[in-house]
C-alpha cells in the first residue's frame, strides 16, 4: 500500500494546482470585468473657450464711444458620463464668470428608464423656445436676442428643480417633442428659494426630417415668479415680479440655409400693477460647401429695442474651431437718452473646443 503514496500525493497536489488556477483565472476575468466596467463609466472630460474683440462706433452721433475691448466670454469644463446604464450625470464649471453664483452652470443627474426621455434633476436649463435650447457653442451669432434674454427665461437661464425631455415616435418621419422643467425659479447656484410659488417652463411641438430637411414647430409656456432685490442706488424697495409666458417658435433647416423665428408674449404683475409685453426675432443663416456664409438676425423687443445683426461665419457648430463676425445695428427708441439709437457695435469671435 506504501508504494501507491506517491501516487496519491501526486494526483491530490494536480488537483490543488488545478484549483488554485481555476481561482486565479476566476479573478482575473473579474478583475477583467471590473475594469472592463470602470472604462465604461470612465468620466468624459471636455470643454471650450469663447474669446471676442469688440469696436464700438458712433453712429448715433453724439461724439462718444467706448473703448475697444477684448474679452473671454465663456470657458467651460464639463464632466459627463454614466454610473449605471440608465443614470447618467453632467456637471460644467466656468472659472472666468465674474460672479460666484455664475460658475457653477449645469450640475444634474439623468435617469433614462422612460423610452425616449430622460428625467434630470438638479441645476439645468429651462425648457422655453427656440435660441435659449440650444448651447451657445453652436450659435451664430456672439450675443442672444433680447427676447431669449428678457421673455423666454426666469432669472437666468439655468435653474434648479426637475425636469423631463424627450420625444414620442409618430413614424418614420415625424416625432413629437416635449420638454418640462419644475424650477424653484430663484436662478442658478441659489441655495433656497425667495418666494412659495415654483416656476414651469415647457415646450412642445412637431418634428419633420428627411435627408435634405428638416422643420419644426413648437408652442411653448412659462408661469411663475422673481424676486427682485432692492436696489440702493435708485431707491428701489425689493418686490416680487409674477409673470406668464406663452410662446411659438419654428425652424427650417435644408441644405442651403436655415430659418428660424420665436414670438414671445408675456403678462406681468408688480406692485405698480399689471403689465403686458411682447417680442420677436427671425434668424436666416446661410449655407455652403466650405463651411462660411453669411449671417442676418432681425429682433424686435416691444418696440423699445431694435436690433439687425449682419455677419459671416466659419464652421460649422460640431467643429474644433469656430469664427464668428457679427455687426450689430442697435436701436433704443424709447430710451431720451438714445435718441438716435445706441452705438453699433462688431464683434470678432473665436471659439475653440477640447
Amino acid at each position: 500500500m506504501k508504494k501507491y503514496y506517491p501516487v496519491l500525493f501526486a494526483l491530490l497536489f494536480s488537483v490543488g494546482c488545478i484549483q488554485i488556477y481555476a481561482q486565479n483565472d476566476e479573478t482575473e476575468i473579474d478583475s477583467l470585468k471590473i475594469e472592463k466596467k470602470k472604462k465604461s463609466y470612465k468620466p468624459k472630460i471636455s470643454g471650450f473657450i469663447q474669446f471676442q474683440t469688440l469696436w464700438h462706433f458712433d453712429s448715433n452721433g453724439d461724439g462718444e464711444t467706448l473703448p475697444w475691448r477684448f474679452r473671454v466670454q465663456r470657458a467651460r469644463l464639463r464632466a459627463e458620463g454614466k454610473i449605471a446604464r440608465k443614470i447618467s450625470y453632467q456637471l460644467e464649471i466656468d472659472p472666468r464668470a465674474p460672479e460666484i453664483t455664475g460658475i457653477m452652470r449645469d450640475a444634474y443627474i439623468s435617469f433614462g428608464y422612460i423610452p425616449h426621455h430622460k428625467v434630470i434633476l438638479g441645476q439645468q436649463k429651462t425648457q422655453f423656445g427656440y435660441e435659449n435650447r440650444v448651447s451657445s457653442t453652436c450659435l451664430f451669432f456672439v450675443n442672444r436676442t433680447d427676447v431669449s434674454d428678457n421673455l423666454s427665461r426666469g432669472a437666468n437661464l439655468r435653474d434648479i428643480g426637475i425636469g423631463l425631455k424627450g420625444f414620442i415616435p409618430l413614424g418614420e418621419k415625424y416625432r413629437f417633442e416635449d420638454a418640462i422643467t419644475l424650477v424653484n425659479g430663484a436662478g442658478m447656484n441659489v441655495q433656497y428659494d425667495n418666494t412659495a410659488k415654483k416656476n414651469i417652463w415647457s415646450r412642445g411641438g412637431i418634428r419633420y426630417k428627411t435627408n435634405d430637411l428638416l422643420w419644426r414647430f413648437g408652442i411653448s409656456g412659462g408661469y411663475g415668479d422673481m424676486f427682485e432685490p432692492a436696489d440702493t442706488l435708485t431707491g428701489t424697495a425689493a418686490y416680487i415680479l409674477n409673470f406668464t409666458r406663452l410662446g411659438t417658435d419654428f425652424q427650417i433647416e435644408q441644405k442651403w440655409f436655415t430659418l428660424a423665428a420665436e414670438y414671445v408674449m408675456g403678462w406681468e404683475e408688480d406692485p405698480e400693477g399689471k403689465s403686458e409685453v411682447a417680442g420677436y426675432y427671425c434668424i436666416l443663416t446661410g449655407k455652403t460647401p466650405w463651411n462660411v456664409g453669411p449671417l442676418l438676425r432681425y429682433e424686435d423687443m416691444d418696440g423699445e429695442f431694435i436690433r439687425w445683426t449682419i455677419g459671416a461665419y466659419y464652421g460649422k457648430p460640431a467643429d474644433r474651431i469656430r469664427v464668428l463676425a457679427n455687426y450689430e445695428i442697435r436701436k433704443v427708441e424709447a430710451d431720451p437718452e438714445f435718441p438716435l439709437g445706441e452705438d453699433n457695435r462688431f464683434y470678432l469671435w473665436l471659439q475653440v473646443r477640447f
